[in-house]
């Protein structure tokens, strides 16, 4: 059992230091320019990878090498799980977000109106309605509908009128 325990000690020393890495890369300042994703990871797995190789180097593989698989698999996710909802929380992974969201729908855009001009012309080619001259005839029966009721509140007025000249 001393192999299981020596591996599972050596994997978390190697993940406690990635969260770390990682940890301040997301609790620091975004930088100017979008930051590239293999600068940080590309350092963190060749680590663990190194780390890995030298332990099933130096140890056989036992019967048991599933369990301890699925064990360090478990603790594994659960351990980023930790370190990622940490990470989320700061202002500084906000901001993050935040920008990157709007940089995604500032570049969606134009792609947008393009995708609906396309739409537009594809029913006006098929001599069907579009969803903004359907809007636009909904909005012109609301406004008459509004006319009407002010006429109608006009006529009501006027008949209130002549019923209190013609009891006086």
């Amino acid at each position: 059992m001393t192999d299981s325990t020596q591996f599972f000690d050596m994997w978390r020393r190697q993940l406690e230091e990635s969260t770390q890495a990682w940890t301040r890369m997301v609790s620091q300042a975004p930088p100017a320019a979008p930051p590239d994703p293999t600068a940080f990871w590309k350092p963190v797995l060749n680590q663990g990878l190194e780390q890995w190789a030298r332990m099933f180097a130096q140890t056989p593989a036992s019967p048991d090498l599933m369990v301890q698989w699925k064990q360090f698999l478990d603790q594994w996710i659960e351990a980023w799980s930790r370190v990622l909802g940490q990470a989320m929380s700061t202002e500084s992974f906000a901001k993050l977000m935040g920008g990157s969201l709007e940089n995604w729908l500032a570049a969606q855009a134009p792609l947008k109106k393009a995708g609906e001009q396309a739409v537009e012309q594809t029913l006006q080619g098929m001599n069907v309605a579009s969803r903004t001259q359907l809007t636009s005839v909904a909005k012109q029966i609301v406004e008459l509908e509004e006319r009407l009721e002010r006429v109608e509140d006009g006529i009501q007025a006027i008949l209130k009128r002549l019923e209190s000249r013609e009891r006086a």
